[in-house]
């Protein structure tokens, strides 16, 4: 079992920021560990490892790897298995569309489909943070300690533009916002739109469009398992079961009811939270 409680941020973050969430896995009765398949999210994120040490493996290779306490997470297509103890805490900061870009200033197609050792970007301030999150229990002050340290770097993060402001509106739209429209609503040609989705998202923007389609509707299952696949594919705008299965199995790497089956058996639900 575990929780995971969201949190929105300060009004000063709320342009660079969509949410922070604190996870906590509930101690099992022996020292066995749990997978938890993770598929991709268009949501770019830092995550911060608080409890035991957490290995993943990606889909198409062998062994898991052991990641480091503090992970920066940018554009994803491949999903991810991630082995965890016991003790499993940890901290997602999660950015809006575009914002991850512009708090680190570094163009997100460096960082596809990979995680990226956050000691090797961010100031020594994180491990200070780390620190400090170790220490604390309650997840109202991990979250307050987390956007105390987010509020001292806004003076280096780079301008909102209506791009950002475009790329937001995709993200919650999906595939029901033409690539024209968006690019108008940037006040870019379209072929500027794309070369800045690349730089800002780390794909082009259909890819992304659809990514965010297939994750909302991966979120809405595991927020509520009543739903059947068919009410979800329908409720997230995929216009046949067809579509609806060959993203699923793109992006998560099984079919809708075998993923039911990971999720029953590894008991275990983090990203539901972030479908609000």
């Amino acid at each position: 079992m575990n929780t995971v409680r969201l949190f929105h941020p300060h009004p000063v973050l709320k342009p660079l920021i969509k949410m922070v969430l604190v996870k906590k896995v509930a101690p099992w009765n022996d020292n066995s560990r749990k997978i938890y398949s993770y598929p991709p999210t268009p949501v770019h994120c830092i995550i911060l490892y608080l409890g035991g040490p957490v290995r993943a493996k990606k889909q198409g290779e062998d062994y898991f790897s052991r990641q480091p306490e503090c992970v920066i997470v940018g554009p994803q297509i491949t999903p991810v298995e991630l082995e965890l103890k016991k003790n499993h805490r940890a901290v997602m900061i999660g950015f809006q569309p575009g914002g991850l870009f512009r708090f680190l200033g570094i163009p997100m197609k460096e960082m596809f489909d990979d995680g990226i050792d956050g000691f090797h970007i961010l100031d020594r301030g994180i491990n200070n943070l780390i620190d400090e999150l170790r220490e604390t229990q309650h997840p109202e002050e991990v979250n307050a300690k987390v956007q105390t340290y987010l509020l001292h770097k806004t003076e280096r993060v780079r301008e909102l533009q209506p791009l950002d402001k475009a790329l937001k509106k995709l993200y919650i739209t999906g595939n029901n916002y033409t690539m024209d429209l968006v690019a108008q609503d940037a006040c870019l040609s379209l072929r500027q739109f794309q070369r800045k989705c690349h730089e800002r998202l780390g794909m082009n923007p259909k890819l992304y469009a659809r990514i965010a389609r297939f994750s909302k509707a991966y979120m809405m299952y595991e927020g509520n398992r009543q739903l059947t696949w068919s009410q979800i594919s329908h409720r997230c705008g995929y216009f046949d079961q067809m579509h609806f299965i060959k993203d699923f199995k793109e992006f998560a790497g099984v079919t809708p009811g075998l993923m039911s089956k990971k999720l029953d058996k590894s008991d275990l639900s983090f990203q539901a939270p972030m479908n609000f």
